[in-house]
Order: C-alpha cells, then structure tokens, then sequence
C-alpha cells in the first residue's frame, strides 16, 4: 500500500518539476524579450534626441542595464540598429491608412499628401541615423529599399484610376510623384530651406497638384486654387 502510494506519488513529483523548469525557461525569456525591447526603445529615444550615433554604453544606460547586456542580446550595433528599424517600420505602418480610390481626387490628395508628410517627420530622426550606418550596411540599405518599395505602392494605389488613364505615361507620373512626396524631398524643405511642417507641407501639396495637372489630371478643388499669385510687387 505504502509502495503503491509513492508510485503514484512519482508522476506527481515529476509533473511539478517540469512545470518548475517551464516556469524557470518562460521568466527567463520574458525577461529576455523585455531587455532587447528595453534596449531598443532606448536606442528610439536618443536618436529622436538628436544623438545619431548612440554608443553602447550610452544605450545601455537609457535602458537601465550593463553594456554586457547590449552584445547579450545583439552581435553588434548594426544588429541593434536593424532591429530599431524594424520598429520604426511598425510605428510607420500604424500611421498609413487605406484611401478610398472612388473619392474625389483633391480629397485623396489632401489625405496622402497629409498622411505622407507625419510619415516623414516621424521618421526623420531614425533616417538620418541610419543615413549615416548605411555605407557599411547592407541590412539598413535593404530596410532603405523596403520602405521605399512601400511608400512607392501605397501611391499607386492612393491614385490608381489616375494613373490607369495615361496608361504607358503612368511612370512617368508615379515617380515624379514618389520623388516629390519622398522623405529626402521633406528632410529638404525642413533642414535647408528651414520650412516648418505647416509650410512644407502646403508646398509638398502644391507640387502634388502641378504634378496632376501637368499629366492633365487637374484637381478641382482647393490647392493650386489657393496658391497665391506673384504680382511682382517684390
């Protein structure tokens, strides 16, 4: 009686010790996942503070653990960065919303021009960042290509019916519209002609409504009807 009750005590004991291990093994990945997410907010944020080249004791400083935990979790820096420019894709694609392609056109401008110019001072401070990573990068160079691909597709599809009706000039189109509605041509108009977003913004609409109208698209709303005219009283 005695020897069967610890027989079916046995599986009990081993039953509780491994649940003990999984325990054990599930702390330690939270805790795990917890530093690497700790490690790349910290690296967000001194990047958005202006530091583009933040250090690894630097980082693990903001994140509150030791440099040792920095090359715990990542190979190296690049590692870290690439993961930061995962998290800036998810930031990103939190902000773009589907255009309605049977609204009026002016609308899907006013809407993608918007959306498109937050989506670039968002992420001004991680591109210019990663600017500066890229030349010894390949993993930040095709993070560069996904986004660009991206932002390239979700105009395309924002001005589908347009661009179906110039049918072999659609390019021609498309690509002085993702050159002109690019983070390169917003970091332009916010760093060297010092604009802020309100102004870069209304000139970014502007060149969007030229665009149009010169592949003989006009929109017929506000826009070009609101650009004030050079009288040449200057």
């Amino acid at each position: 009686m005695g020897n069967g009750a610890r027989g079916n005590d046995e599986p009990e004991v081993a039953v509780t010790v491994d649940h003990a291990a999984d325990v054990v093994v599930d702390g330690r990945t939270a805790r795990a996942v917890r530093t690497r997410d700790a490690l790349v907010e910290a690296t967000m944020a001194l990047v958005e503070e202006g530091d583009l080249r933040p250090t690894a004791p630097r980082i693990a400083e903001r994140a509150g653990v030791s440099v040792r935990s920095v090359f715990q979790h990542f190979d190296d820096l690049e590692t870290l960065f690439s993961a930061l420019g995962d998290r800036a894709f998810a930031r990103v694609a939190s902000l773009v919303g589907p255009i309605d392609t049977e609204s009026p056109l002016p609308l899907r401008i006013d809407r993608f021009v918007t959306e498109r110019c937050q989506i670039n001072e968002a992420i001004t401070p991680i591109n210019r960042a990663a600017i500066l990573q890229a030349p010894t990068s390949e993993t930040i160079n095709r993070q560069f290509r996904h986004g660009h691909r991206m932002a390239a597709g979700h105009l395309a599809e924002s001005f589908a019916p347009e661009l179906a009706k110039l049918g072999s000039r659609a390019d021609e189109l498309l690509d002085a519209l993702v050159v002109v509605t690019s983070w390169t041509s917003w970091n332009l108009l916010r760093t060297l002609e010092r604009r802020d977003e309100a102004e870069a913004t209304a000139i970014i609409r502007r060149s969007v409504d030229l665009l149009f109208v010169g592949a003989g698209l006009s929109p017929t709303s506000h826009g070009l009807a609101d650009l004030p005219l050079d009288d040449g009283s200057d």
